[in-house]
């Protein structure tokens, strides 16, 4: 990578969305927003941390399947940073939990995450009729109950609490304001709307832009404030690890990868052998460079496989999606890894203890279903 490549990685859509989302996200503070959703949600959870993870989780599943992960997270990040302090429980794991919650909802239907899609043209693109809307719904499902679950009740307890707090919630108590509250609920619904169904016409980071605008210009919050609900760390580790990314996508790992698995395929594989291998080289290659580009990858090569083992292209084309956006056990592996690991201060070996296991519940969830809903 030359150097100007490097600094380019701060220069980029998402983290603009990311600038415009924070104030926007900020503002349900400043208006009083989120300390009133915080503390009703509180008296829902009481003090039960298990309860708050698996609270956050559960709604970032169900939103997640329809509206994109960075949104989700976005507007829920200030919604469940209030909730957590209003019980008295550091927020950094219910933050962490609201990153897998979006990351296993967007299974639940084909256009729950960009991959998906990404998928689904590329297997059209070999000539095969796309999947459905629902043809990836029962994994999703199962993924999303297992591991919820698993985060809740056993994967969250091998993390410690950083004790951070992230910028958009470190302001003063405000009371609740309601000409501020109206501004920015409706602000931050059109914003969504906008992200969640792709207007062509006007770009996410730009809507982002425009409503953090709005925002400022009727005085919901000042420029100052503005600045601060920022998180500078987020984007500058956004920026940094990006890069990390880059460069080893650009180093030919990928290929190398590629060819590791068709020496360990050989001439007549089991279907089993076949799910496991595909998905394995996925998911270890999506944990070091970004879903789309391992996807755009091993799509081509699973079907390539299917074809010369005598099979359908169709499991082994789930196989490549699924795993691909099985992006769980390091914090550069995709932007919403990126800005959870800015709002938790957690690193990367703590991504891996707790994304790690995410991965095998993945492969055990696929490798059992892949014959019921979609046999070779």
């Amino acid at each position: 990578m030359e150097q100007k490549d490097v600094f380019a990685s701060y220069a980029t859509n998402t983290n603009i969305l990311m600038i415009g989302t924070m104030v926007i996200g900020a503002s349900l503070f400043h208006s009083g927003v989120s300390e009133l959703i915080g503390i009703n949600m509180a008296k829902l959870i009481g003090k039960s941390e298990s309860r708050a993870i698996l609270v956050t989780m559960i709604a970032s599943c169900i939103l997640s399947s329809v509206c994109t992960n960075i949104g989700v997270m976005t507007a829920l990040a200030p919604l469940v940073t209030a909730m957590c302090l209003s019980a008295g429980i550091a927020p950094s794991k219910a933050l962490l939990s609201l990153l897998f919650g979006a990351q296993l909802g967007g299974f639940n239907t084909l256009v729950g995450v960009t991959s998906n899609i990404l998928g689904n043209s590329l297997l059209e693109g070999a000539g095969y009729q796309g999947f459905g809307l629902f043809t990836i719904t029962p994994f999703g499902f199962c993924l999303s109950i297992i591991g919820s679950l698993y985060f809740a009740f056993i994967g969250s307890k091998m993390l410690k609490d950083t004790g951070y707090i992230p910028e958009f919630a470190q302001v003063d108590r405000k009371e609740f304001n309601k000409r501020k509250a109206t501004i920015s609920c409706i602000t931050l619904f059109v914003v969504l709307i906008i992200i969640g169904f792709n207007v062509k016409i006007v770009p996410a980071h730009f809507a982002a832009i425009i409503g953090s605008l709005v925002i400022i210009g009727t005085g919901c919050m000042t420029m100052k404030e503005a600045i601060h609900a920022i998180d500078w760390n987020c984007l500058f580790l956004m920026g940094s690890l990006s890069a990390v990314s880059k460069g080893l996508q650009n180093s030919g790992v990928g290929d190398a990868v590629a060819k590791i698995v068709l020496r360990i395929l050989g001439e007549n594989p089991s279907t089993l052998l076949v799910t496991t291998v595909i998905f394995f080289a996925v998911a270890i290659l999506t944990q070091l460079i970004s879903n789309t580009a391992t996807i755009l990858l091993f799509m081509p090569i699973a079907i390539s496989v299917a074809q010369a083992i005598g099979v359908s292209a169709y499991p082994a084309a789930m196989i490549v999606t699924l795993a691909g956006a099985a992006s769980y056990a390091t914090p550069f592996a995709a932007p919403q890894n990126l800005i959870a690991a800015g709002w938790t201060n957690y690193k990367i070996t703590d991504f891996f203890k707790m994304g790690a296991p995410m991965v095998l519940i993945t492969y055990v969830v696929v490798a059992l279903l892949i014959p019921i809903f979609l046999p070779y």
